[in-house]
């Protein structure tokens, strides 16, 4: 068989348009998972307000933003911006959404519980995505809150809250 065989050429060109077609797809040493684990500090200063619900129960509302400094990288960076939102109820606990805001675009959406939004009071934290390439990132947090201070005026209070103990673990896709 010489080199001008038909079935030879088909062959090359079958494999040259599989290539193609298909070598986009394939993943490269560029895109590879990241994962691992992180460690720091949070600060956060914002505003509470209080919404009596009943004889023995209080509402709140807040929102925070602080400075996120963390040991350890997180995505590569090791700053953030933090913006929360969160609801507090004296029954049932305080849930929180927040932004972790990478000073160069990309952020993080974490969502945290805890029992009361109080001094050494523990809480637990999902990291549930992001954007940028930071995109599909998922993983846990925790920390204890080391700190929280309360300045009221009728139903509004002033509070800083900073933490200690903060951790957690994260993937990449």
């Amino acid at each position: 068989m010489g080199g001008n065989h038909p079935a030879k050429k088909w062959g090359l060109l079958m494999i040259t348009l599989g290539v193609l077609l298909l070598g986009p797809g394939l993943p490269s040493a560029g895109l590879a998972a990241e994962s691992g684990e992180f460690s720091g500090r949070w600060i956060s200063n914002g505003t509470r307000t209080m919404f009596p619900f009943g004889a023995d129960r209080n509402i709140y509302t807040f929102q925070l933003s602080g400075h996120v400094n963390l040991e350890t990288s997180l995505g590569k960076k090791k700053d953030y911006w933090s913006e929360c939102v969160g609801l507090a109820d004296t029954a049932t606990g305080t849930v929180a959404r927040c932004i972790w805001k990478d000073l160069d675009g990309p952020e993080i959406y974490i969502t945290l519980q805890t029992d009361r939004l109080q001094e050494d009071n523990p809480v637990a934290g999902k990291i549930v995505g992001g954007s940028g390439h930071l995109a599909g990132i998922t993983g846990e947090l925790s920390f204890i809150w080391s700190s929280v201070f309360f300045q009221r005026e009728d139903r509004v209070s002033t509070m800083t809250g900073q933490t200690r103990e903060l951790r957690g673990s994260y993937q990449i896709p």
